[in-house]
């Protein structure tokens, strides 16, 4: 999951790394320099007079004969090169303290990284704000350089975090424990495209109920298709409840007030009512959508889409949202090689918040949205 984005947050944070080791390394080059020279040209001490050495009455300029330097002469040539060495460790530190990346330094990795973000099913209009802020953080103020790859990582985890947290939080165990023992039943509505999965996680969220000592009757609005009226029977039967059903085609508002009635005159807790999938472009079920959320009055509306689907998630759960404002989503088939850019897109475009991740066919293969887990996905806190 992920995977793209993690190789290119990784490479740039080590390009960042490796230039400022070849800044400090030229720096440690030009010390080295520095020094020589002043060492070159430093004053030669005092050399005691002796005459000149001849062989075969032939003077050789160049020789010259041991030299004697007197200790206290020899001090202040050390305590200079010293002072050099703690001036150039000085400047050295001040390199290290803090370092300001540029936008030349950042416009490669974002040009990639803009690209996978694409790749990954993130809207364009999202990627380009993502990458907005990303290179005003990273470029606004010094970075401090003790430990530079950790303090990179950890301004673009707070930008991309800063996405993923949007969203309202929902208690939903909570809002029903609270309504729990009322005699009126809490009410969810399952809704979205044909083959995303509601029926599936329908059952999935009958089943966490259950486990936390609710009771539920679960809705097979469905009518559109008969196998999704048996497919709703069928998980009913797994999980030892009741499914409230009628017959193909018929309304499926008339359903969803059944299986209400029937919970409220048998003590259930949890109402689950599935719904037929439709494309957000079709206006007459769209509408049928509405006369259910009338006339069922649901707690909750939650979409559940594919992971998968790509860029269209965004139009689709924008248009639901629009029809009958919708409360949570469901992203099913992550475990389906998900490129995961849907979340980013969702939660930077819409208030939706995302509740679950869907992971696999099992009733317990569900997990609770968190946006730290799909932060580490992407750029590990290490």
């Amino acid at each position: 999951m992920f995977e793209s984005l993690k190789k290119k947050f990784s490479s740039f944070i080590d390009s960042i790394t490796k230039k400022e080791e070849e800044t400090v390394k030229q720096e440690e080059k030009k010390e080295g320099t520095d020094k020589t020279e002043k060492v070159a040209s430093a004053p030669e001490p005092p050399i005691e007079p002796k005459a000149p050495v001849e062989k075969e009455h032939v003077k050789i300029p160049d020789a010259q004969p041991p030299v004697k330097i007197h200790r206290e002469e020899q001090k202040p040539a050390i305590r200079q090169q010293e002072q050099k060495v703690t001036l150039g460790t000085r400047l050295k530190s001040a390199v290290f303290r803090e370092v300001r990346v540029s936008h030349n330094d950042v416009e490669p990795f974002l040009e990639q990284l803009k690209i996978s973000l694409l790749q990954s099913d993130v809207n364009y209009e999202v990627t380009e704000k993502i990458l907005s802020k990303m290179e005003t953080e990273l470029t606004a103020r010094p970075i401090e350089a003790k430990d530079l790859q950790r303090n990179i990582s950890g301004i673009i985890r707070s930008s991309i975090l800063s996405v993923l947290s949007k969203g309202s939080d929902i208690d939903m165990i909570g809002n029903a424990r609270a309504r729990k023992g009322s005699g009126d039943p809490f009410r969810i509505l399952f809704l979205g495209p044909n083959g995303a999965g509601k029926t599936t996680a329908m059952a999935k969220l009958a089943h966490m109920f259950m486990k936390n000592g609710f009771t539920c009757v679960l809705s097979a609005s469905d009518t559109f298709r008969a196998a999704a009226i048996e497919q709703t029977a069928y998980h009913a039967s797994k999980l030892g409840i009741h499914a409230i059903k009628g017959n193909y085609g018929a309304d499926p508002a008339s359903i969803a007030f059944d299986a209400i009635a029937y919970a409220k005159a048998h003590g259930i807790d949890v109402v689950l009512i599935d719904s037929a999938g439709r494309q957000e472009t079709n206006r007459s079920l769209m509408e049928e959508i509405k006369k259910m959320v009338r006339v069922a009055k649901p707690d909750m509306k939650i979409f559940v889409g594919e992971s998968i689907t790509g860029n269209a998630l965004l139009n689709q759960v924008r248009e639901f949202n629009e029809a009958v404002r919708l409360d949570g989503i469901i992203l099913t088939k992550l475990d389906a090689d998900a490129k995961g850019g849907n979340t980013l897109s969702i939660l930077s475009e819409t208030n939706v918040p995302v509740l679950f991740f869907g992971t696999g066919e099992s009733y317990d293969a569900i997990m609770a949205y968190s946006p730290e887990f799909v932060l580490d996905s992407i750029i590990p806190n290490n």
